[in-house]
């Protein structure tokens, strides 16, 4: 008995869509599974396309709702940045894999113990923290911080007395009702005075004295800006130009005279003979 033998078949080379993997496959064969990535696809047909893992609006506004926030927090290490969710307690840098803690402290009383946290930091005005460094993505200090506290963030400084420990923020903040006597250098690369601060600053940018703020002592700065109301009093360095008092107040108009004879300032913290300070021009130092 005579007949055709049956067709043989051939191995052919095909790639998956998914990975690029390149394997032997049957010429008969219709669909198969990847070998690395374990993906099914048709042998012949174009890879499916993508879908869209982007959260759509419902979801983004139902998270908005729930209090759902990221924030990007900075490697203490490394100073690796990535982003992460304010419901995290913990992460590890994706750079150099140090464990990161992103719980918030609350500080009530007299502790001597080391923090390390990119969470807050809230230093109540009966709190009292002694500790060679403190680290930290913000802080609100209202009480005593004894050493060195470093923030990745904002550091907001509402209290009345002597800061004794020195601070390195990347923003800082002397809020209103402020009487601050800083016993040390303080770092930042911006600061904004609302309250009073008495001390050294060195910042990398700008330091802005609001209305009614009090800035006194060394200040080295990038720029400065004095709204009117605000007080500069002291010795002032903008890049490599250094400023003494009294090329900080305007030349014109003169100055008039109080009723007791004293010399009234205006502008930066100038006073009249009734010892209220008047509102000069605003006026701004800075270098390009």
């Amino acid at each position: 008995m005579s007949g055709k033998a049956p067709p043989t078949a051939t191995k052919i080379a095909v790639e998956c869509p998914h990975c690029g993997f390149k394997q032997l496959e049957s010429s008969f064969a219709k669909s198969t599974f990847c070998r690395k990535c374990s993906e099914h696809y048709d042998i012949g047909k174009p890879a499916p396309k993508p879908r869209d893992t982007r959260p759509s609006l419902f979801a983004r506004l139902g998270k908005m709702l729930s209090g759902h926030r990221e924030w990007e927090i900075t490697c203490f290490h490394c100073s690796a940045r990535q982003v992460v969710s304010n419901s995290a307690k913990s992460s590890s840098c994706p750079q150099c894999g140090v464990y990161i803690d992103l719980s918030d402290f609350k500080i009530k009383e007299s502790i001597n113990r080391t923090i390390e946290t990119q969470g807050h930091l809230h230093v109540t005005a009966k709190g009292d923290i002694t500790s060679a460094k403190v680290l930290c993505r913000e802080a609100y200090v209202e009480g005593n911080v004894r050493g060195h506290l470093v923030c990745s963030g904002e550091a907001k400084i509402r209290l009345k007395g002597k800061l004794l420990g020195t601070v390195d923020a990347k923003r800082l903040t002397v809020e209103k009702r402020s009487d601050v006597e800083a016993m040390r250098p303080i770092k930042a690369k911006t600061v904004t005075i609302r309250g009073k601060l008495n001390g050294h600053l060195q910042v990398d940018g700008l330091v802005r004295v609001e209305k009614k703020g009090w800035l006194e002592g060394t200040i080295i700065a990038r720029a400065i800006e004095v709204e009117k109301g605000g007080v500069l009093l002291g010795e002032l360095t903008i890049g490599s130009q250094k400023l003494s008092q009294p090329e900080l107040l305007p030349l014109d108009p003169p100055p008039d005279e109080g009723e007791n004879g004293q010399t009234g300032q205006t502008g930066r913290g100038g006073q009249n003979g009734d010892g209220d300070f008047d509102e000069g021009p605003s006026l701004k130092f800075g270098v390009g």
